[in-house]
């Protein structure tokens, strides 16, 4: 009998999320990196796709980012990541200290972390061996910064997976016009 160890069962994929995640993994296993859009209306099942995803690249040795728009807003989701990879999560959020930050990167450059999950600065941990980069909520307007650097963290994501051989997902239940033109 092992004491102390939370367990968490793993959720039953109904056939819409088991097809998305094979797609994207089929893709992923054939060397393809793509631009995915995961659409899909509240409440859906969209975050059990990306854990799913996720658990498979970090079996491969692979790490993933995982953006969302406001940290303070989804302490559930967050607690499903952690209830499902344990200590490999990390959090990164602007009530942290620039030390916790920077605790937060050195376990990610370490290799101590598989999975970072933050608004739009996430995107810049520093992974060595990035496999999935994940928008939640893509179409929401936070991921464009208002204060210098001006970037766009969906454009950005896209560009830096390109760079790290990873694929994207953006994930919404609203996309953007211009990723629901892509998308088409």
């Amino acid at each position: 009998i092992v004491t102390g160890v939370q367990t968490c069962a793993l959720p039953i994929l109904n056939q819409e999320q088991k097809n998305a995640a094979e797609t994207v993994i089929r893709d992923y296993d054939s060397g393809l990196r793509n631009t995915y859009l995961l659409y899909g209306i509240t409440g859906s099942g969209k975050t059990e796709v990306y854990m799913e995803l996720i658990a498979r690249i970090t079996e491969e040795g692979k790490q993933a980012i995982v953006l969302i728009p406001e940290i303070a807003l989804t302490f559930q989701t967050v607690r499903r990541f952690y209830e499902r990879f344990g200590d490999r999560v990390s959090v990164m959020h602007s009530r942290l200290s620039d030390g916790e930050r920077y605790d937060q990167f050195v376990r990610a450059r370490e290799g101590s972390i598989d999975v970072m999950i933050g608004p739009r600065s996430a995107l810049f941990t520093p992974f060595s061996q990035i496999g999935l980069i994940i928008i939640d909520e893509e179409h929401e307007g936070a991921y464009k910064s208002e204060t210098v650097p001006r970037y766009d963290a969906r454009e950005a994501a896209v560009y830096r997976a390109s760079l790290c051989g990873a694929s994207v997902i953006l994930g919404s239940a609203t996309p953007s016009v211009e990723t629901a033109f892509h998308a088409r």
